[in-house]
């Protein structure tokens, strides 16, 4: 009886756990062509069988309701089930499993399983298989190789033009090379060139400058400009924690809002989102209105902090 439980346990759920025994398995074999025997094999079935064993309690679940018993009750059936499985497999007779198999113990007092060819719904095709050129397979047969019926012999040396486009691409390294330490020659030959020819333009210069009349009415020297601009930050944003802040700053840079810095102001403990600027003093007003359009936010939550 246990082993037509079996059965019908392992073709239902695909697999079958027995205690003490060990576990069956349907295995699933896809369909494979034969390039030398030009034979479709089509996708089949193979049961296979390890000693060891998890009890995941299928056989007890089943024998409870197949035969309308409590689960209490049903475990002692189970366990009787099996101490008469392992007698008759202490005889040295095969056990015959109805669709599956056939188990029996060989002199070391290990479990064989001898499967049975499982029914096959399709039998296998006879093809011709179509080679094209862009696709032709590579068979292999010793250091040869077969590709298109032609033999391409991996053995053989190597052609002398192949040598001999090696040695052309140094050209390649050597050309730019060259011309790297050309230009960096007519570089240091350039600055020699202009101090030689400064020096005469100079003396004549000085000579003119001796000859001219001296005035008290020469023209001033204009001075260089100096830059009253400033660096401050247009505040947009305030926090509270570093994670908040940090949060927001990373979906802006993903908004590709690079101009966008985080700093924490010296005398708080707060965490800004700004934009730094270098403007006249006069012009933050217009920086406070870009910053408005750019991340639409309202004025009044907008500040100047240098």
């Amino acid at each position: 009886m246990l082993q037509q439980y079996i059965t019908e346990v392992l073709f239902k759920q695909q697999s079958c756990s027995v205690p003490q025994v060990g576990t069956f398995t349907i295995q699933h074999i896809p369909a494979h062509f034969s390039v030398v025997d030009q034979v479709l094999t089509p996708p089949r079935q193979q049961v296979n069988f390890d000693t060891r064993w998890e009890d995941d309690g299928s056989c007890l679940h089943w024998i409870s309701q197949k035969e309308n018993l409590v689960d209490a009750v049903a475990s002692l059936k189970l366990d009787k089930y099996l101490q008469q499985f392992r007698e008759s497999l202490q005889t040295g007779q095969p056990i015959d499993l109805p669709g599956v198999g056939s188990l029996r113990l060989d002199p070391f007092g290990q479990i064989r399983f001898t499967p049975q060819e499982l029914p096959d719904a399709w039998q296998p095709i006879s093809l011709q298989q179509v080679l094209r050129p862009e696709s032709a397979p590579k068979v292999l047969q010793g250091t040869t190789e077969v590709v298109n019926h032609e033999v391409v012999e991996h053995m053989s040396a190597i052609p002398e033009e192949f040598e001999s486009q090696g040695r052309f691409r140094w050209w390649w390294v050597i050309v730019p090379l060259l011309v790297i330490a050309g230009g960096v020659a007519i570089y240091l030959l350039k600055d020699e060139w202009q101090s030689a020819s400064i020096a005469p333009a100079e003396k004549d210069t000085s000579n003119q400058q001796a000859a001219a009349p001296v005035t008290d009415s020469l023209p001033p020297v204009p001075s260089e400009p100096v830059s009253d601009s400033i660096n401050y930050y247009v505040v947009f944003q305030t926090f509270r924690t570093q994670a908040e802040a940090q949060k927001m700053y990373e979906k802006r840079i993903r908004w590709e809002q690079n101009e966008v810095v985080m700093f924490t102001a010296k005398d708080s403990a707060t965490y800004n989102l700004a934009v730094p600027f270098r403007t006249l003093p006069a012009d933050t007003t217009k920086a406070k209105d870009s910053v408005e359009q750019r991340f639409k936010v309202p004025k009044s939550a907008i500040r100047i902090e240098e």
